[in-house]
């Protein structure tokens, strides 16, 4: 092939296209075969299920109709009980908040009754510190002035007045 002209290239495409059409319509017919067999496949099987499931539902449903009236009876039963247990229940709340209140009254009296009594104690032991307190104090400073004197006293004389720690020419400080 020398060379192609732009009018053969286009046949070429073309044939090319139609190909490929003619491939993808076996393609979708091949689809088509299978699709169509899949759903007789399933349509077999429906009809085995609705076979097998016919007598159940018609059994459940006479199943039903003898067993409705004792159901509606039970259902009665239950709401009449639901009820009753409701109202016990609102009785119960209620004197479980009057128990409830009534044991915060009681806690607060104690409460009250407690830091009364804690009051009444810390004043007097406030007191009673400051009546031994005072007195233990006065007394501890007369013995403390009453051992000073004494141990001045029993101290002997000191020669010189000045301290060997400070050198001579430094005066002392008094404190």
């Amino acid at each position: 092939m020398a060379h192609l002209d732009s009018q053969t290239a286009q046949l070429i495409f073309a044939g090319v296209a139609a190909l490929a059409l003619l491939l993808q319509a076996l393609v979708l017919l091949a689809i088509f075969f299978g699709i169509r067999k899949a759903i007789a496949t399933l349509r077999e099987d429906f009809d085995d299920l609705r076979t097998s499931v016919t007598p159940f539902v018609k059994e459940a449903r006479e199943v039903f109709t003898r067993v409705a009236p004792r159901i509606e009876e039970t259902t009665a039963d239950v709401a009449a009980f639901t009820h009753s247990l409701r109202a016990q229940s609102d009785d119960l709340k209620a004197a479980s908040a009057e128990i409830i209140e009534k044991a915060r009254h009681q806690a607060s009296r104690i409460d009250s009754m407690t830091t009364h009594v804690l009051d009444a104690a810390d004043r007097a032991g406030a007191f009673v510190n400051d009546a031994v307190s005072r007195p233990m104090r006065q007394l501890s400073g007369i013995l403390a002035s009453i051992r000073a004197i004494v141990d001045s006293l029993r101290a002997p004389e000191p020669a010189s007045r000045t301290r060997p720690n400070h050198p001579p020419g430094d005066p002392e400080m008094f404190v």
